[in-house]
């Protein structure tokens, strides 16, 4: 029967009628994740029928969206396994955690399809984990198809081992030390023994560790994620062990090891960049200073934005010197006017914030005003030296075509940086790894935030536990408050956030003056946002720092030339966009005229009719591009010249709704309700909790014209974009 998954991925799940039985605690879960794997894997669960555990045990196949009838063959031959179909190839990885989540056992034994279990085996690998409490990964030992051993126990990799397992340079240098060390050919493998890593196709796992390591890492789709997992067992205090009196027999094909170039070794290469992206040293240095490399990086894109304005600004000031009376002299001749001019740019891009660790995560419209604003201060600086020589020999209109050239061009290739950096995070490359501290309910909820949102760049490493009894979140438990100064080296963790609004702030003080050295970014949830979403500064009075909080933003003054500007832009946009909105209008017209009216809570709650076009049942292909385009509320600009809405501002609401307003949120009635605001292009950042009206009471109390250009110009974006929400 169908059904889905909770907790899971999103992907669509069937299940074998086992599955939704009864499921009591077991000893031992098996968890084969198959992909085109029909064969191999019906010879894998028919020795596992063949060659039972005498222990309670349970069998789960994750089956990849196979194309070769494996479901179809399971539930036909084998009716016993919990069967479930992913509707994609998901990985490994994530395929083996949705296994884990559905599993009963204390122990969970990932095996590959193609391993064969024999007699006794999975018996005496729960005897090895009952008699050793520190192993928290184990491994068979496997044998080669001919009976011959396969080296499944590993040594990490270095250097040397990559450069031998990767290249020609293996072939030659066969009995190098690097490799033999590597894959532990000098040991006797018919003892068991610690190690550091097993190959994935049979890792027996102690549940209780992976509350302290947690899951697959599901970066990697394939290869790779064994190492990470017993590399992650290793640093959260447990053990790898190899099991040399359990044997079981490995198909092992090595796909990616074969010449030529491959999909497999195309994956091969990408997890390998994966795991050293995550625990490598060196990049985890990089990354300790990744605001040094952000600002050289920005700097660089900047100089060769200025550079190419100029050269356009000359080409183009030079094609039009048949009709401008002053001469155009050489190019030689403005070369210190451009090391000026590039001078200038930077430190007025520096002086305006652009160089600062934030300005990589601003909106686009953000952006494009700070560099408007800082060119602009440019090109005065630049007009008024023109003036100063003793010569006047550069060409004012080439100095504001260079300007406005250098607007655009800054601006867009600052955008393709970032689209092309977002691309690199989502195959989850240059993540910035996180560790909570709390195991509370806000913790919890930060975690699955951070987690759900992979765009936003994270990695979560875990939660630091500040009592001695965590609360149980599903997520894992790195360790405790006095260990974080360590996590943060071991993990390479590079942001830590204190999640416990109760934690002291003694406690606080003194990991950020043992951490100091660190370079680790902190944030703090406080009680205190509530009152810190106003302006707020800290300042020294009578030598004492105090936090000084500045007064309402929207003040008469304010309020004033706001309300001046949405009438003159209201009354313009009635002038120019009237034929346009009567033919639009008349389009889309309904039943009972093309304008309706609903009563709305304007400025200090008092009611007012808002125009918009009338909602219809079955909309059109042209009333559908209306909506989506912003044009339907486009009759409200009639409300914004009444004095009754602005352009931007707290999202209208209906007057029955006024009393489900808290005291703190019924700010948002100080200001007049806008066409579009914070609450739909979610520009504002503050807010206590980031929700919509937490949005608006900070757009209240921290209005400026900036801002409302800012959600303006966004608002407009997504307008045209077709993904505007009315």
């Amino acid at each position: 029967m169908g059904s889905d998954v909770v907790g899971l991925a999103p992907e669509v799940r069937q299940d074998s009628r086992e599955a939704v039985a009864p499921r009591e605690a077991l000893d031992l879960s098996i968890v084969i994740v198959g992909y085109n794997s029909r064969e191999p894997l019906g010879e894998c669960l028919a020795s596992i029928r063949d060659h039972p555990s005498r222990a309670s045990c349970e069998t789960i196949v994750v089956d990849n969206e196979s194309s070769d009838g494996t479901g179809d063959f399971i539930r036909e031959n084998f009716p016993w396994v919990r069967l479930y179909e992913n509707a994609a190839n998901v990985g490994l990885a994530k395929a083996v955690n949705h296994g884990i989540a559905e599993s009963r056992g204390r122990y969970v034994l990932a095996l590959n399809p193609d391993i064969v279990v024999t007699e006794g085996s999975l018996d005496r690998l729960i005897q090895f984990m009952d008699e050793h409490e520190d192993a928290g990964i184990a491994g068979s030992k496997l044998l080669n198809t001919d009976g011959s051993l396969q080296y499944s126990c590993r040594r990490f990799y270095t250097f040397w081992t990559l450069l031998l397992r990767r290249t020609f340079l293996g072939k030659i240098f066969k009995e190098s030390r690097a490799l033999r060390d590597y894959l532990m050919l000098d040991y006797d493998h018919e003892e068991s023994r610690e190690v550091d890593w097993i190959i994935g196709a049979c890792m027996f796992v102690r549940k209780r560790a992976l509350d302290a390591v947690g899951l697959m890492d599901e970066r990697f789709f394939l290869y790779f994620e064994d190492v990470d997992w017993c590399f992650r067992i290793w640093r959260g205090g447990w053990k790898v062990y190899y099991v040399a009196d359990s044997v079981m027999r490995h198909r092992y094909a090595r796909e990616s090891a074969r010449p030529g170039l491959s999909r497999q070794l195309l994956m091969h290469v990408m997890s390998l960049f994966l795991f050293y992206e995550k625990w490598g040293k060196v990049i985890y240095a990089v990354k300790k200073y990744r605001r040094v490399v952000l600002r050289t990086v920005l700097l660089l894109s900047d100089l060769v934005a200025i550079n190419l304005g100029f050269a356009l600004a000359y080409l183009l000031r030079s094609s039009l010197k048949g009709l401008l009376e002053k001469p155009m002299f050489g190019v030689e001749i403005y070369a210190p006017f451009l090391v000026f001019a590039n001078i200038v740019f930077v430190v007025s891009f520096a002086f305006f914030g652009l160089y600062d660790a934030r300005s990589g995560r601003e909106p686009g419209s953000d952006l494009f005003l700070k560099v408007l604003r800082a060119a602009a201060v440019s090109a005065i600086i630049m007009m008024a030296s023109t003036f100063l020589t003793s010569q006047t020999l550069y060409s004012r209109v080439l100095v504001g075509t260079f300007s406005v050239l250098t607007v655009v061009l800054v601006t867009a290739l600052r955008m393709l940086l970032r689209t092309a950096h977002r691309h690199v995070r989502a195959g989850r490359f240059d993540l910035k790894r996180v560790a909570i501290v709390g195991t509370g309910e806000t913790a919890e909820r930060i975690a699955r935030r951070l987690v759900a949102n992979s765009e936003l760049g994270y990695d979560l490493a875990g939660l630091v536990a500040t009592g001695d009894e965590p609360r149980s979140t599903g997520f894992p438990v790195i360790g405790k408050l006095e260990d974080l100064p360590r996590l943060i080296d071991e993990l390479r963790v590079g942001e830590v956030v204190f999640a416990e609004p109760e934690l002291s702030h003694d406690e606080i003080a003194d990991f950020l003056l043992t951490a100091r050295r660190s370079t680790v970014d902190v944030k703090m949830v406080s009680g205190l946002t509530g009152i810190l979403t106003q302006r707020a500064r800290v300042e020294e009075f009578l030598d004492l720092p105090v936090v000084s909080f500045e007064r309402e933003a929207l003040l008469r003054a304010g309020a004033g030339a706001k309300r001046a500007i949405d009438f003159v832009l209201a009354g313009c946009l009635l002038v120019l966009w009237s034929p346009f909105l009567a033919l639009t209008a008349l389009a889309t017209a309904t039943r009972g005229g093309p304008l309706s009216k609903t009563e709305r809570a304007g400025l200090d709650t008092k009611p007012y009719d808002m125009y918009t076009l009338r909602p219809t049942e079955r909309p059109s292909a042209l009333r559908r591009f209306v909506d989506r385009h912003g044009l339907s509320r486009f009759p409200a600009v009639v409300n914004v010249w009444n004095g009754e809405m602005s352009f931007v501002g707290p999202e209208p609401v209906e007057p029955s709704r006024v009393d489900e307003f808290g005291r703190r949120e019924r700010v948002r009635f100080d200001a007049r309700p806008g066409l579009t605001g914070p609450s739909q292009t979610s520009l504002a950042s503050g807010g206590a909790d980031g929700s919509p009206a937490a949005l608006e009471v900070y757009y209240v109390q921290n209005w400026s014209l900036g801002g409302d250009v800012k959600i303006l110009l966004r608002w407009i974006g997504r307008c045209l974009g077709g993904r505007c929400s009315c």
